[in-house]
């Protein structure tokens, strides 16, 4: 915690700054909603060294909405405003990406699509031209939120998987049983639905000989008990742990694999009825044609005779017509020719049977093909975010060497929404080091793998925002102690990684991102900042304001609370000689309970409340 009661005033005092945990140069406040050149000024006014200006409008500006305004809404003009303003006051910029640009993967409202994904590269391409422009260089944020998946199945691996290892996370009672199963038709994106983990699937009956049985219309009989023991996915896995790693593939794409294996039993199983109808429709299509021959030659001897035998024929075939109707009338006067009647039954017979056959030989054609064509959502997803944030890397990368910026241009992705994949820091980190990868197969082409590597590893990192990670203590099936505990221990291990490059703070109380002002909430923000700090992380720490209204001095409070809750400035304290609370603080920093000790700029009265330098801050 804060340490308020000591003898730390300046920059000068030398025996307590280890006593300091956050510099104030190191947090930043962010301006997200809104005109970034009036934002900017806001934030300089209310103490930031490091804003993050950011956008929530996409496509075509417009700059009458707070959420409509877009990098391409800016003029080259407001662009050198802001970078000279932002020097003038010794303030570094970093850039964040329209939040509604959400996603990498492309997926829409029918599946995934490189359309929609191109839209979101685009928008973010707009990001890091603004971020040259202004910044210069440095941070660019986007959003991942890459699908919607259940929070049991984020952050554990194939293995576990197989394994049958259960996540500390449910959003609701036995989610890991209840759940479903998320594929992809890798040729057409679309989301193959319908696949839950306790599937049931009927099964055809057989006699001892293994032969199907059929009810009186011809239909296949089924088994009354259905395949909820085989097709639950959890039992599945666990009796068929050596099948699936001798597949190589995930799991999931087994068990469907298998549920395909049985469609296609199925199927065939119609088809062949419908196949045998079709052949007992032929044979009585040639008796039918074999007896009318035979009944015309008859009929040249002995009308009479073959008129009769004509009528047994129909009688036996169950065809005989009702009685009083106009088919009737015609079988009796001339029943050879009635025949003619039956043999376009038998024809239609023919025809639909065969449509029959021919639908059931292109299903099973698909579900033979389907099962080559298809992956897990995750495994789909995540080449394709890989891939669209490499491309974004690599852009950056051609705009900081033509532009010769001074700070590189990064690609950040931030963990959103514990719901969506990319929140989870495992998930958060595969993001990450795919996207490397991806930008150093293009990297290769001119410079040497070594060289290809570090470039990615510096234009790709992520935005870790702890208020966001803390959201997922509401699905956490333990304590609050030992929440807090894999969350310290899945950050810091991204800090170990060299994954993390950005850091935002906000916090809340484990179920919404209400964007409170740290240590407002129950968010471990100190522990974090303090473990990734003893892990070498040197990046910027901004505060996302969002709850604080305008009474309660909107982004002021925010930025104030910020520096109460991470930082011993003697610009945060009171001149008490013992331990204050923070309300005594605020008050003396903004209103009048307390005169402050340090005043910078034409606020001050004369020298003695200046800084020792007596350098003015404008």
């Amino acid at each position: 915690m804060v340490i308020f009661a000591n003898d730390y005033w300046n920059a000068m005092d030398k025996d307590k700054v280890e006593k300091i945990v956050i510099s104030p140069r190191d947090i930043g406040l962010s301006a997200g909603i809104g005109d970034p050149w009036a934002n900017l000024q806001a934030h300089i006014k209310a103490g930031a060294m490091h804003v993050e200006l950011g956008f929530m409008g996409t496509g075509k500006g417009s700059v009458s909405s707070p959420t409509g305004f877009t990098p391409e809404s800016i003029s080259k003009g407001k662009r050198e405003d802001i970078r000279q303003m932002a020097k003038l006051n010794n303030v570094t910029l970093s850039t964040h990406a329209s939040a509604n640009a959400m996603g990498f993967a492309g997926l829409g409202e029918r599946g995934f699509s490189d359309q929609a994904a191109q839209r979101n590269v685009t928008e973010v391409k707009k990001a890091i031209d603004f971020a040259a422009d202004t910044a210069e260089g440095g941070v660019v944020v986007i959003h991942t939120g890459e699908f919607q998946r259940g929070v049991t199945e984020a952050g554990l691996t194939e293995k576990e998987k197989k394994e049958g290892k259960v996540s500390p996370f449910e959003s609701y009672p036995e989610e890991h049983k209840k759940g479903h199963i998320s594929l992809v038709n890798t040729e057409t994106g679309e989301i193959l639905g319908g696949i839950s983990k306790v599937m049931k699937i009927p099964e055809p009956d057989t006699d001892k000989e293994g032969n199907l049985k059929f009810d009186r219309e011809g239909n296949v009989i089924f088994k009354e008990t259905s395949l909820a023991k085989d097709y639950n996915f959890e039992q599945f896995t666990k009796d068929n742990r050596k099948a699936i790693e001798a597949a190589g593939v995930p799991a999931e794409e087994y068990f469907y694999q298998q549920i395909i294996n049985k469609k296609r039993d199925q199927v065939k199983a119609e088809q062949g009825r419908w196949r045998d109808n079709m052949e007992r429709a032929m044979r009585q299509k040639e008796e039918i044609e074999e007896k009318q021959r035979s009944l015309y030659e008859k009929e040249k001897k002995d009308k009479e005779f073959a008129r009769v035998k004509a009528m047994d024929f129909i009688d036996s075939a169950g065809l005989t017509p009702k009685e009083n109707t106009p088919e009737y009338k015609d079988y009796k006067e001339n029943p050879i020719g009635y025949i003619d009647r039956m043999k376009d039954k038998v024809n239609h017979e023919i025809k639909y049977s065969r449509s029959g056959v021919e639908g059931h030989a292109k299903e099973l054609k698909e579900l033979e093909t389907q099962k080559d064509k298809v992956k897990t959502m995750e495994n789909f997803a995540l080449e394709k975010t890989a891939k669209n944030i490499a491309q974004l890397g690599l852009y950056a990368y051609e705009v900081e060497k033509k532009r010769k910026l001074k700070d590189p241009l990064v690609i950040a992705p931030e963990n959103i929404f514990a719901e969506q994949y990319g929140s989870h820091p495992r998930e958060l980190k595969h993001i990450v080091t795919e996207a490397r990868k991806e930008m150093e197969k293009q990297l290769v082409k001119n410079m040497s793998k070594d060289e290809a590597k570090k470039v990615a590893e510096v234009r790709i990192k992520a935005t870790f925002d702890i208020g966001h990670a803390n959201t997922w203590k509401k699905y956490f099936k333990g304590s609050d102690e030992d929440f807090k505990k894999w969350l310290l221990k899945e950050a810091t291990q991204l800090q170990k990684d060299g994954i993390i490059g950005n850091v935002h703070l906000a916090d809340n109380f484990g179920y919404e991102d209400e964007h409170l002002a740290p240590g407002m909430g129950n968010a471990p923000i100190e522990e974090f900042l303090k473990s990734i700090k003893k892990e070498g992380y040197k990046g910027k720490m901004v505060i996302e304001p969002g709850s604080q209204t305008e009474q309660e001095g909107g982004i002021y409070t925010a930025f104030a609370g910020g520096m109460a809750h991470l930082s011993n400035s003697p610009m945060y304290r009171t001149d008490a000689g013992v331990a204050q609370s923070w309300t005594d603080v605020l008050g003396g920093y903004l209103s009048n309970t307390w005169s402050p000790r340090h005043i910078q700029g034409s606020y001050a009265p004369s020298k003695e409340w200046t800084g020792y330098s007596e350098t003015p801050i404008e």
